[in-house]
């Protein structure tokens, strides 16, 4: 006879589970990166007899992968959440793990500690609970997330294991993000043509089409963007956030190795923009956007070329549907945790979630305890009382997509 998840359920273990994963450092400036958290959940999962290994992606560094197997009959849930956080710089006790008054101080607290505990404890209460799955329950503690290239989850989406569906646990406040926008880069290249900055007209000035070009992204494109709203994600952003032009000879006093620099027409100018995109647009169509100003610039400019490169890491964006089956089962967990919390919504920041999705096409959505807001902050924290609602709204949730739904979960 199995066990309720009130017989199983112990916040004070919940709690020090986290105290312990927030008192490794595994900051992206750590030399053992995410290592020895690594070792303390496979530790920790082995210690319950649940199946768990690690993935090996990079520099000896890799996954924790850990499964309750299903009995084959039902949709299978990724669990999925980063071990990795941002530097510590200036914060006083990031690894302490303090609480006080119900919150949780120190680095990773909300971004994104506390959500890896509570889904690691999902799966520790459902293999107490006895349940017999009949889809897959998967977690994956994943690599690199803050140092911006997301290796763990890129890994997972080409590699596996592949799920029906996935929850990332990013710091929502535990409401149910099912949007969130995309993040592109990509690198314009102005070729000009060198002269004597004396007689300027008979060179081609790249930095001067680099400046026509960024004042079309200004004034036209970004205005146009500004038309184009998503109801959950908002509009979609361009920023200009790099530009570096010369002459191939002023290339040493931008270098710091001369005085001063030599008068000569730029021939050379590149300008990188960050994009960040809804999930009503492609890669592709902004690349045509993009490449249609480069034409206009080159009309403006006699003799100047330009060319419009995308920088192939892609980050999607992401949606799910509300009538989805994991939607509802996570929107019906959130209710009972908090009815005023069940409400769907979309965030503008980037998540693993767009990776799952858009790359190894997994329907997925973001939900996880703690505000974004104080995430990679000098005073990051999370209270307590949402870490525990989220084991529970992951297990609860599980039960849903995974196997039969037990009265009384919550």
């Amino acid at each position: 006879m199995g066990k309720t998840l009130e017989q199983v359920f112990d916040g004070e273990e919940l709690l020090k589970i986290t105290k312990d994963l927030v008192a490794i450092d595994s900051s992206t400036t750590c030399p053992a990166r995410e290592r020895n958290v690594a070792e303390y959940l496979l530790e920790l999962f082995k210690k319950e007899g649940i199946r768990a290994w690690v993935q090996e992606v990079k520099d000896g560094r890799g996954n924790v992968i850990a499964v309750l197997k299903g009995d084959g009959r039902g949709k299978s849930l990724m669990l999925n959440g980063h071990m990795d956080t941002v530097p510590v710089t200036g914060m006083e006790d990031p690894f302490r793990g303090k609480t006080e008054d119900g919150w949780l101080w120190g680095r990773g607290t909300a971004d994104m500690k506390g959500g890896l505990a509570a889904m690691a404890y999902a799966l520790i209460l459902l293999k107490r609970m006895e349940v017999v799955l009949h889809g897959d329950l998967v977690f994956a503690g994943v690599i690199e997330e803050e140092a911006a290239t997301s290796a763990g989850s890129r890994h997972i989406a080409a590699h596996g294991p592949i799920t029906d569906y996935a929850i990332v646990g990013e710091p929502t406040d535990l409401y149910p993000v099912t949007a969130h926008k995309g993040i592109d880069y990509f690198e314009v290249r102005f070729q000009g043509k060198a002269a004597h900055s004396s007689q300027p007209d008979n060179g081609v000035n790249a930095v001067y089409g680099a400046a026509e070009y960024i004042r079309l992204v200004r004034e036209e494109l970004a205005a146009e963007y500004k038309k184009r709203r998503h109801p959950l994600t908002g509009a979609p952003t361009v920023n200009a956030g790099l530009i570096r032009g010369s002459a191939g000879a002023n290339e040493k006093f931008l270098k710091g190795e001369a005085d001063t620099f030599a008068g000569i027409v730029p021939d050379q100018c590149t300008v990188w923009l960050d994009i960040r995109w809804t999930p009503c647009e492609t890669v592709e169509g902004i690349l045509k956007e993009l490449r249609e100003l480069a034409e206009r610039t080159k009309q403006k400019i006699p003799g100047l070329q330009v060319e419009v490169h995308y920088m192939d890491l892609p980050r999607p964006a992401m949606e799910i549907g509300e009538n989805e089956e994991l939607t509802e089962a996570v929107r019906e967990q959130v209710a009972r945790y908090d009815p005023e919390r069940a409400v769907l919504t979309g965030v503008s920041y980037f998540a693993d979630s767009g990776i799952l999705k858009g790359i190894g096409g997994i329907p997925s959505m973001i939900l996880g305890p703690g505000d974004i807001a104080v995430a990679h902050g000098m005073d990051e924290r999370i209270e307590i009382s949402q870490i525990c609602g989220a084991a529970r709204i992951y297990a609860g949730t599980a039960l849903a997509v995974c196997g039969k739904q037990k009265e009384g979960i919550m």
